[in-house]
């Protein structure tokens, strides 16, 4: 049973910069019938959490509390839970209001969690993961001897694709926003780095490649890198736009079609339809974890009254990898 329903959390009274984050008190109710009280342990920092903060994703409700992942133990439960109990190790990854220290949940959206993964490589991992998983084996199947180019490979999403990429036999050509996130690049495995504020794209991925340019590009960047990835892709080549923190690019429509590229934007709903697709999905990114293919993950980590500064390190280009909140 829950002793303290008092928690700790994050609520914005409207949409706009960092500074609306804010950090407060307030009582969470007994558990209906489908949901659990759950205790969090680790938050995740998404850049969809930047969009809903920002506006570009509406909400409706205020005050609102954003965040859609985390990881924990179930407090307690509510009529009709079969599935789970009070004790069990459990996460999310698509949840809204996931910036608090305890929660109500429905017990359909949350995954039991192996005893090997720790709360922090949950939340760390779980959508950025399943995103990198749908990205390399859905949505562009990886082959061996492919060239691909991954933007922002040293950010949560492009660091699990680099990796997970790699693993499979592709040379990843990954870029960075700095070269001060080139130690993470490196760690990454990452065949040929390109820092943007000091390297041209076009001109290091053609000597890269001897002319020849690449398979496929994944960008979860956009307007500030579309127009020079359709410059290097090959002829039939893929382009896998699954983000747009930079904006939503013009899509170039002529270049596309002369050059018979396929443009993809996967949404991870769509290869995600039911409870079995998602528990095989999920076990597959536990077990590239277990296996070492996603490397170690070591999150930063601030605290949650500090989600207003976590943003706007994000923002500013700042973190490296993974970001999650304790409380």
């Amino acid at each position: 049973m829950v002793k303290n329903n008092e928690s700790g959390m994050i609520r914005m009274h409207k949409q706009g910069a960092p500074s609306v984050l804010e950090y407060g008190k307030a009582t969470v109710g007994k558990p209906s019938a489908n949901q659990v009280v759950l205790r969090q342990e680790a938050i995740a920092l998404n850049f969809v959490d930047v969009m809903f903060r920002n506006g570009s994703f509406p909400i409706n409700e205020f005050p609102a509390t954003i965040g859609v992942e985390a990881a924990g133990i179930i407090e307690s439960v509510g009529e009709n839970v079969t599935d789970f109990q009070a004790g069990d190790r459990v996460g999310y990854f698509f949840s809204l209001g996931a910036y608090t220290e305890r929660r109500l949940i429905n017990d359909s959206e949350l995954i039991k969690l192996p005893e090997d993964v720790s709360f922090d490589q949950a939340a760390a991992i779980m959508a950025k993961g399943l995103t990198a998983r749908m990205l390399i084996k859905q949505a562009y199947p990886v082959k061996r001897g492919d060239i691909i180019l991954v933007h922002a490979a040293a950010g949560g999403v492009g660091s699990l694709v680099s990796r997970w990429a790699k693993a499979l036999g592709a040379t990843v050509i990954g870029t960075i926003g700095t070269n001060s996130k080139r130690a993470q690049a490196i760690a990454n495995g990452i065949d040929h780095i390109i820092a943007l504020d000091t390297e041209d794209l076009v001109e290091s991925v053609r000597s890269f490649t001897n002319g020849t340019g690449v398979d496929a590009v994944f960008d979860g960047v956009g307007k500030a890198t579309f127009k020079s990835s359709l410059e290097v892709i090959k002829n039939k080549g893929t382009y896998i736009l699954f983000g747009s923190s930079s904006g939503t690019p013009e899509i170039d429509n002529e270049t596309l079609s002369v050059k018979k590229i396929t443009l993809v934007r996967p949404a991870l709903s769509n290869y995600l339809p039911d409870r079995a697709s998602v528990d095989v999905a999920t076990a597959d990114v536990f077990e590239a974890l277990r296996n070492g293919i996603l490397g170690d993950i070591n999150p930063t980590v601030y605290p949650l009254a500090d989600a207003a500064k976590a943003h706007q390190d994000l923002e500013s280009g700042i973190t490296k990898g993974s970001v999650i909140f304790h409380v």
